[in-house]
């Protein structure tokens, strides 16, 4: 990014919003096929962003969206819930997880009839493990995984291990994967031998669930080669052990310069036929924004 645009970048206030596409992931990984638009969920206010959806399907068939609710305002995100129709359109939108501290990414994974979240909460310095009450929906805290400040943790199940991705807060959080394993699903977990296992602007830091197409393994990372939330890069996992770790990049998933939320894009999930994305746009309000670094600044 030239130093021109990384200043006049400063004069926009960004929001990320939730958007979607009825379409099979497989076939877009098959085909590398880029030029996806999307259709945004509204948000009127624009202070208000949503962010880091996931979603998934409760018993009764819903599509439910969990996703980060943060304002500009105030940095402390809250993990949301978004219960859809089959055209999703929400019917039910509610916060379903507040700590008081910041919280974003609330990694899904299904075992066993159950639903456990695994919310970022960097700031905090542990991982936990919360446990989805279909009936209430709402969360019951199960237990801590890891001391640790990791971002975007994601979990997959391979070779009868699980295998948790995440950068750790910091200078590196970009650029530094790291991998942890165990046996079972709630651990304990053990740091992989290579740890940091991949040091790239492009294509460490996790971005959704993994996708498994045609016995291949790829895993959606996030491409903050110029500025944070450009695009998605989609690796390839080559050979994933307790000692070894090969990625390469099979395709990059950017924003659509036509589509409403056009700036930048870093996160995505699919189920069946739907596929869940966040996108950036901004907001020209150079007057507002420079009063917002002031009262950071002096506050």
């Amino acid at each position: 990014m030239s130093l021109i645009k990384k200043y006049s970048d400063k004069m926009y206030l960004k929001q990320w919003g939730i958007g979607f596409l009825k379409a099979s992931i497989a076939d877009i990984i098959r085909n590398k096929k880029t030029d996806l638009s999307f259709e945004w969920m509204s948000l009127e206010d624009k202070t208000i962003s949503h962010a880091d959806p996931f979603v998934f399907k409760t018993d009764d068939g819903r599509i439910n969206i969990l996703f980060e609710s943060v304002s500009s305002y105030n940095l402390n995100g809250k993990i949301s819930l978004m219960v859809c129709n089959d055209s999703l359109a929400p019917v039910l939108e509610k916060v379903v997880l507040n700590t008081n501290s910041h919280l974003s990414y609330p990694h899904v994974y299904r075992e066993n009839g159950k639903i456990y979240v695994f919310p970022e909460s960097a700031f905090s310095g542990t991982l936990n493990c919360y446990e989805f009450d279909q009936a209430k929906r709402s969360f019951t805290n199960k237990k801590d995984i890891l001391k640790l400040p990791l971002l975007d943790s994601t979990i997959l199940k391979h070779d009868n291990k699980y295998w948790l991705f995440a950068t750790l807060l910091g200078d590196t959080m970009h650029r530094d994967l790291h991998i942890f394993y165990a046996d079972s699903l709630l651990g304990p977990y053990t740091a992989h031998a290579g740890n940091p296992v991949k040091k790239d602007m492009n294509g460490s830091r996790p971005a959704g669930n993994f996708i498994e197409v045609d016995g291949e393994i790829y895993r959606p990372a996030q491409n903050c080669s110029n500025y944070y939330g450009e695009s998605i890069t989609l690796n390839k996992v080559n050979s994933l052990t307790t000692t070894d770790f090969k990625e390469e990049e099979y395709m990059v998933i950017g924003s659509n310069k036509n589509d409403e939320f056009n700036y930048g894009i870093h996160t995505i999930n699919a189920l069946d036929d739907v596929i869940i994305v966040d996108g950036q746009k901004g907001y020209f309000e150079p007057v507002q924004q420079l009063s917002r670094k002031l009262k950071n600044i002096f506050n």
